[in-house]
């Protein structure tokens, strides 16, 4: 399909952390579903993985911005800095893709988890997609805040969220509530990958809406 379409593969994107709720569910991830998720991505030469920041216990789709992210438990900030360390050992990076259920649910919470956690092999995979799913706005005022810590960017496009979180309408670049020439302004200098996340099937529509995008910036 990659070849297909014209388009190139970043990074793997295994599941990670993201309905992990308990020390002893990372216990079974990290020993079980890290180490060949990190074998693939060292196959495919990829800088690293995507993962998640923890599921916060009761937070679905539907309710996750009723669950507030501030204050994760501790046992959370622990398991993220071994999550660290073994990507570190593995020559990998952990790319923490902001999601609604997720203790990371924003890039503002992701950066403030990252930094307690204190580990350099813990980046973010900026996605103002899931930051607009979560807060029903265009989240372009926390990109300065996470900007430091972007290892990869997520492109999908939001309509309002009319019938609440658990409705969700994606759209390509451009037809939703993100402005994304504006977040592409704010990251001139970004050298990192840029990566299509349609939530939807026309993935060559997305990737003429992202192109026309950047080339009118």
């Amino acid at each position: 399909m990659a070849r297909e379409q014209g388009v190139e593969i970043t990074a793997l994107s295994p599941g990670l952390f993201k309905l992990t709720d308990d020390e002893a569910a990372f216990r079974r991830e990290i020993s079980e579903e890290y180490p060949r998720a990190a074998e693939w991505a060292h196959r495919w030469e990829l800088p690293g993985l995507l993962v998640f920041g923890f599921h916060k216990p009761g937070a679905t789709e539907a309710n996750a911005p009723e669950f507030s992210s501030a204050n994760p438990p501790e046992w959370v900030v622990e398991c993220l800095a071994e999550a660290g360390a073994r990507a570190a050992a593995d020559g990998l990076c952990l790319m923490i893709e902001p999601e609604p259920i997720c203790w990371c649910d924003s890039g503002r919470a992701t950066v403030e988890l990252i930094r307690r956690a204190g580990s350099g092999a813990l980046k973010i995979n900026y996605d103002p997609g899931n930051v607009a799913w979560l807060e029903n706005r265009d989240p372009l005022d926390e990109l300065e805040v996470v900007r430091p810590l972007i290892a990869n960017v997520h492109v999908k496009d939001l309509k309002p969220l009319g019938m609440g979180p658990g409705f969700p309408e994606w759209v390509p670049a451009g037809e939703g509530m993100i402005d994304y020439r504006a977040h592409f302004k704010a990251l001139e200098g970004y050298t990192g990958p840029v990566s299509l996340e349609p939530h939807m099937g026309e993935i060559a529509r997305c990737k003429e809406a992202l192109e026309k995008i950047i080339s009118r910036r």
